[in-house]
């Protein structure tokens, strides 16, 4: 069979071009959009079925410069920290903080339960962990930014199984949160109507200023000059705390918590000018090109020997998701329309992604003719940043506990 390795700016320009064609696919088919499939997965994953093919017929196997492929990891995760201020759980208020706890209990279940069924399915239990809370919650940008935690302890298809595992988390949360969110709504026989939320004015006042925020040259200079130099302090760190304490922590989970720690100390100095909109562009194309060269790098033939027990681990996290968001999360926000709402979200944003959760609740909402906005601020917030300050420190935590186990 012939090999061929791809340099880094070959594998990048084509990892774009799928990418547009993603695009054009999500807004040609409805279901794409329907399902809330990222245009990355589309063209990646659509590489991925052909490469498989050729693969298959003994034609070629690709091989690629991971070069750029790792810078857009490492600048998408330094973005998230540095629009990530602490302050945001205060002002978001009681609901905020009771949605992000049962998260971060999520997060607990979902590693809890892929440990488990690895051990008893026989599945090593470092490949049932990408296929968790990582895959689940986490979603496509955290399984494949975690997989080189779990393959630095010799597991050599943990990008594949992530992806794979992410991918059907999506589909299953869009497909049951509205579900779910209906049969509360009808089984509790809920008034349709929903609270005031006084308590998330500030944080809904600051959300419209920042999409407001103009995005400049010199923003944009600012934000990749801020990106770059918390890369530079914290990868090398990384290494120097992962050569000390022989614990494994990956520069770009280290880099994010850095950007975490400058960004909530720069909002009260105001040492450094950072724009909303430039670091959120900067974000979205880099976690877009990251993606998309993740799922064009799965080599799908690595899952046969995996597909059982894989898909029993799979459907055990659907149900336990669903049970967390039936009998924790609703009863704990308030047993409303607004709980419902906010607990089918919570499940397409559990076993999928944020814009899932977002597409879920909008079907919900629009058939019961009622808005909940609490539910529009308070998962977008949750969901793309705040879960995964303890869900990738878990994570990390767990894969060195496993892995040297």
């Amino acid at each position: 069979m012939l090999t061929y390795k791809l340099d880094m700016i070959t594998f990048a320009a084509l990892g774009a071009v799928l990418l547009l064609l993603g695009k054009w696919a999500v807004k040609r088919y409805r279901f794409l959009w329907q399902y809330s499939i990222p245009a990355p997965v589309v063209g990646g994953f659509g590489f991925a079925i052909v490469m498989w093919i050729v693969y298959e017929l003994g034609l070629l196997e690709l091989h690629y410069d991971d070069t750029l492929y790792t810078l857009a990891m490492y600048v998408f995760f330094v973005t998230i920290g540095l629009t990530t201020g602490l302050i945001i759980l205060k002002q978001g208020g009681r609901i905020l903080l009771l949605y992000m706890l049962v998260c971060w209990l999520l997060a607990f279940v979902q590693n809890a339960v892929s440990i488990g069924m690895s051990y008893l399915t026989g599945l090593n239990p470092l490949v049932g962990m990408i296929a968790g809370q990582a895959s689940m919650q986490g979603g496509h940008g955290m399984a494949a930014s975690m997989a080189p935690v779990i393959e630095s302890f010799g597991v050599t298809n943990a990008l594949t199984v992530g992806l794979a595992a992410s991918t059907f988390g999506l589909i299953a949360g869009s497909l049951l949160g509205g579900p779910v969110g209906n049969w509360l709504i009808t089984r509790r026989k809920l008034k349709i109507e929903t609270e005031a939320a006084d308590q998330l004015k500030s944080l809904s006042d600051e959300m419209e200023q920042s999409a407001e925020d103009r995005m400049t040259a010199a923003s944009l200079l600012h934000a990749g000059v801020a990106v770059m130099l918390i890369l530079a302090i914290g990868l090398p760190t990384a290494r120097w705390i992962t050569a000390v304490t022989g614990f494994s922590i990956p520069g770009h989970i280290f880099s994010l918590f850095l950007g975490i720690v400058f960004y909530s100390i720069n909002e009260r100095r105001h040492w450094f000018a950072l724009s909303d909109a430039a670091m959120g562009t900067i974000s979205i194309l880099a976690l877009e090109m990251f993606l998309v060269m993740a799922m064009m790098k799965l080599k799908l033939w690595e899952l046969y020997e995996l597909a059982l027990p894989l898909a029993l681990l799979l459907v055990a996290q659907v149900v336990c998701t669903i049970l967390v968001a039936v009998f924790i999360m609703f009863r704990l926000i308030g047993r409303n329309y607004d709980a419902a709402v906010m607990s089918a979200g919570f499940i397409g944003h559990g076993l999928g992604a944020t814009p899932n959760g977002l597409v879920v609740m909008d079907a919900l909402c629009s058939k019961y003719g009622v808005f909940s906005k609490k539910a529009f601020i308070i998962i977008p917030v949750a969901g793309t940043v705040l879960t995964d300050v303890v869900g990738v420190p878990l994570f990390v935590f767990l894969a060195n506990l496993v892995g040297r186990g």
